[in-house]
């Protein structure tokens, strides 16, 4: 009895597999083959280019730096472009200003954003940091050396850090972002 319940339990198993796969239309098999065309996957890389010389300034906190794409930005199976070279991009900073005693600036980049060939934003990761020049050996060597008016050099600022132009920033998406 026991024996016939597990033979008819696989049998009806066996025909429901069958039915389904052959229920199951190839279109829409070949419809989630399709769409890997149409992925643009979290992680893909991109190189950003920057556009003009910066600056950071002691006074601003944050902002927006012009950028490009560098190269064409191909799907998850590479058969088609979804971010074309040359399409603006912006690179978001935060910086920490410079101080006395000759404690250099530091600009952060923490992230940006471009767009897809059908103007989809798409956020990408940045993590990198670049700091200004400091004049702590300065300060120093003029205190020592100039005691008790050598105090006045703890007033120098050390510098803010530059990006030139044509700089290149290595970028990741952020997430999966379906193009039409």
């Amino acid at each position: 009895m026991k024996k016939e319940k597990n033979l008819f339990r696989s049998a009806v198993s066996c025909v429901l597999i069958f039915v389904l796969t052959l229920c199951t239309p190839l279109e829409v098999l070949a419809q989630t083959v399709n769409n890997r065309s149409n992925i643009l996957e979290d992680g893909t890389q991109l190189l950003l280019r920057v556009n003009e010389e910066f600056k950071a300034d002691s006074h601003t906190e944050s902002g927006v730096i012009n950028s490009t794409v560098e190269s064409d930005v191909y799907s998850a199976d590479g058969s088609r472009v979804l971010i074309k070279s040359g399409t603006p991009a912006f690179i978001e900073y935060i910086i920490e200003p410079n101080g006395a005693w000759g404690k250099a600036g530091k600009i952060c980049i923490v992230s940006a954003s471009t767009r897809t060939i059908d103007n989809k934003r798409v956020a990408l990761r940045l993590n990198k940091c670049k700091n200004g020049s400091s004049k702590i050996g300065g300060v120093i060597a003029l205190s020592v050396l100039l005691f008790p008016i050598g105090l006045i050099s703890g007033c120098m600022k050390g510098s803010m850090p530059k990006i030139q132009q044509g700089s290149i920033f290595n970028a990741t998406t952020m997430q999966d972002v379906v193009v039409e």
